[in-house]
C-alpha cells in the first residue's frame, strides 16, 4: 500500500468496524492533504457493540481528560478521553462566547463518517458553573464555562455503537500516516472487545437510607438561620422562592475509581443522567441527576420542570400514600408552579407550539419522588438551541423566582461557592444537537476529599427541619455510590 493509493483499506481496517467504504475514506483523505483549509478532522465508524463505560475504565488515564455521560433508560451513553483542544469563558456573556468558539471549531473541522447517523462527527463535552464566576480555588480546574474536543469517543445509541476519533491535521505529514493512526485506534477497541473485560461489580448498599451522614458536618443551626432569613425576605415580597443548598466534605475513599462510582450510580439510578468529567489534575466532578435542562434535536426542544420532593415508601401502600401527599401538598405544588411559569416565560421569545400536561406527573427514583412536568416546543426560525440554554439557566428548581431578585441573596445564605453544582452539564455536536442536564446530586472529588452538594426550594411555607431532612435524603445517593462509611 502506497501513500497515493489506499485501495486495499478494507483488508487493513480491524474487523471491529461493521460498515466502511474504502473509496469514500480515500477521497476524504485526498482532500485533507496537502492543502486542507481545516485544522481538525473527525472520523466516525460504526463498530461492534461495546459498553462505553467498560472501555473508559480500560483506557483510564488519571492525568488526562476523561468524560462519561449516560441515561440508561434512554439507552444512550458517551465515553470519551484525552483532549485535542478546549474552549473556556467566564462572565455574564460566557454562553455567547462558548457558542462562538464552538462554531469556530466547527467551521475549521472536516468530518468523515462511514455511516449516516445523528451522533456521528464532532462533539464538544463540558458544562457551565452555576454562577458566571467562581471565587473558591476548590473549582480552579472547572472554569465558569469549559468544553473539550476529545481525541476519542465511544457512543452507544440503543444497540448501535459508534467510534469517533478527532485529529489535529497539522500533526500528520501524509494521509498514510493518518490512516495508520486510525487503524491503531480501532485495533485498540478490538483488543478491548477480545479481552471481554467487565467493570468490577460494585458493592451496592441495599438500603440507601441507612448511609450515615458525617456528623461533624451537620451544621443545622446555620441552616435553620438561613431558611428563616429567606422566609423573612419572602414575607417582605423581596422574592417568592429561593433554593438553598448545602455542601459537606468527607474523606475520599481512594480505593474506588471514578468509573466504579458512576457504575454504582447507573445501576441504582437508571432514569437519571449519570455523568463524569475528569481533569488531568486528578479532580473529578460526577453525579446522577434526574433533571434535564434542555435537549435539542433539529428544531424540537425538550425541557422539564422538576420541583417538589418526597421520599419513597417501604411498601407499595406507603409509597402510594407518599405520592398522593406530594401531589396534593400546597407547598410543593406552589414551588413546582414557579418552575413551570419561569421556564415558559424564558422560552417564549425563542419558540412556538409549547405543549405540556396541565397537572404534574410523578417521577419516581429509588430513594425519592418528584413532581415532574415535561415541556416540548419548536424553535422559531430566528433562534438556536444555545440561545435557549442561556435563558433557561438557572430554573427556579435550582435558583429562585424571580431569579434576578433572589440571586443577590443566595451566596450569603448558602456560605459556600456552588462551582459546577446545579450548573448545566452535557454536550453539543456539530449538527447543532445538544443535551444538558442540571448538575444536582453531584460531588467534586479532589485528591483527599469528596465534596457533596444538595439543595431544596424555600417558599413561604417551608419548615427548616423538613427542608434539612430533604437535603439529607438527596445527599445519601452520592454517599452510597462513593461507598462512604
Amino acid at each position: 500500500m502506497n501513500d497515493n493509493s489506499l485501495s486495499d483499506l478494507k483488508d487493513h481496517l480491524p474487523a471491529v468496524v461493521t460498515h466502511f467504504s474504502e473509496s469514500e475514506l480515500n477521497d476524504f483523505l485526498d482532500n485533507l492533504f496537502p492543502n486542507t483549509r481545516s485544522r481538525y478532522a473527525v472520523f466516525s465508524f460504526p463498530i461492534q457493540s461495546i459498553d462505553p463505560l467498560a472501555y473508559l475504565e480500560m483506557c483510564w488515564k488519571q492525568d488526562g481528560f476523561q468524560y462519561y455521560w449516560e441515561k440508561p433508560t434512554d439507552e444512550f451513553a458517551i465515553a470519551a478521553g484525552n483532549q485535542i483542544t478546549s474552549v473556556s469563558a467566564a462572565g455574564s456573556d460566557r454562553f455567547k462566547i462558548i457558542s462562538d468558539k464552538i462554531e469556530d471549531i466547527r467551521q475549521n473541522t472536516a468530518e468523515f463518517s462511514a455511516i449516516s447517523h445523528p451522533y456521528s462527527g464532532l462533539f464538544l463535552l463540558g458544562g457551565f458553573s452555576f454562577f458566571d464566576e467562581n471565587h473558591d480555588e476548590l473549582w480552579n480546574e472547572f472554569p465558569p464555562a469549559s468544553f473539550s474536543l476529545p481525541e476519542w469517543m465511544i457512543i452507544k445509541d440503543g444497540k448501535f455503537s459508534l467510534a469517533t476519533f478527532v485529529v489535529d491535521i497539522e500533526t500528520f505529514d501524509t494521509k498514510l500516516e493518518l490512516y495508520d493512526y486510525l487503524v491503531n485506534q480501532l485495533e485498540h477497541i478490538e483488543a478491548a472487545l477480545e479481552q471481554k473485560r467487565a467493570i468490577p461489580d460494585a458493592t451496592q448498599h441495599d438500603e440507601i437510607s441507612t448511609t450515615p451522614l458525617p456528623k461533624q458536618q451537620l451544621d443545622y443551626p446555620q441552616w435553620s438561620d438561613s431558611v428563616q432569613k429567606a422566609k423573612t425576605l419572602i414575607d417582605n415580597n423581596t422574592f417568592e422562592k429561593i433554593v438553598l443548598a448545602r455542601s459537606i466534605k468527607v474523606a475520599k475513599n481512594t480505593a474506588i475509581p471514578p468509573t466504579q462510582v458512576v457504575n454504582n450510580l447507573r445501576k441504582q439510578y437508571s432514569n437519571c443522567y449519570n455523568f463524569l468529567i475528569h481533569k488531568p489534575s486528578g479532580d473529578t466532578f460526577l453525579g446522577s441527576t434526574p433533571e434535564r435542562l434542555i435537549a435539542a434535536r433539529n428544531k424540537l426542544l425538550l425541557t422539564e420542570a422538576l420541583a417538589g420532593s418526597i421520599g419513597r415508601g417501604n411498601t407499595a401502600t406507603e409509597d402510594a400514600f407518599l405520592e398522593k401527599k406530594l401531589s396534593t401538598n400546597g407547598k410543593d405544588r406552589n414551588e413546582h408552579n414557579f418552575v413551570i411559569q419561569d421556564i415558559e416565560e424564558h422560552l417564549q421569545p425563542f419558540v412556538k407550539d409549547v405543549t405540556r400536561s396541565k397537572t404534574p406527573e410523578i417521577k419516581k427514583l429509588s430513594n425519592v419522588q418528584h413532581l415532574y412536568t415535561p415541556i416540548r416546543a419548536q424553535l422559531n426560525g430566528e433562534s438556536n438551541a444555545f440561545d435557549v440554554l442561556s435563558q433557561l439557566h438557572p430554573t427556579p428548581a435550582v435558583g429562585g423566582y424571580p431569579w434576578k431578585k433572589a440571586a443577590p441573596f443566595m451566596k450569603d445564605l448558602e456560605h459556600f461557592d456552588r462551582g459546577r453544582y446545579a450548573g448545566p452539564i452535557g454536550w453539543i455536536n456539530g449538527k447543532g444537537n445538544m443535551e444538558f442536564a442540571v448538575a444536582i446530586r453531584s460531588a467534586l472529588c479532589t485528591k483527599d476529599y469528596a465534596h457533596l452538594f444538595a439543595g431544596c426550594g424555600i417558599v413561604k411555607d417551608s419548615d427548616p427541619a423538613t427542608e434539612w431532612e430533604e437535603t439529607n435524603l438527596k445527599l445519601k445517593p452520592m454517599l452510597s455510590a462513593l461507598q462512604y462509611d
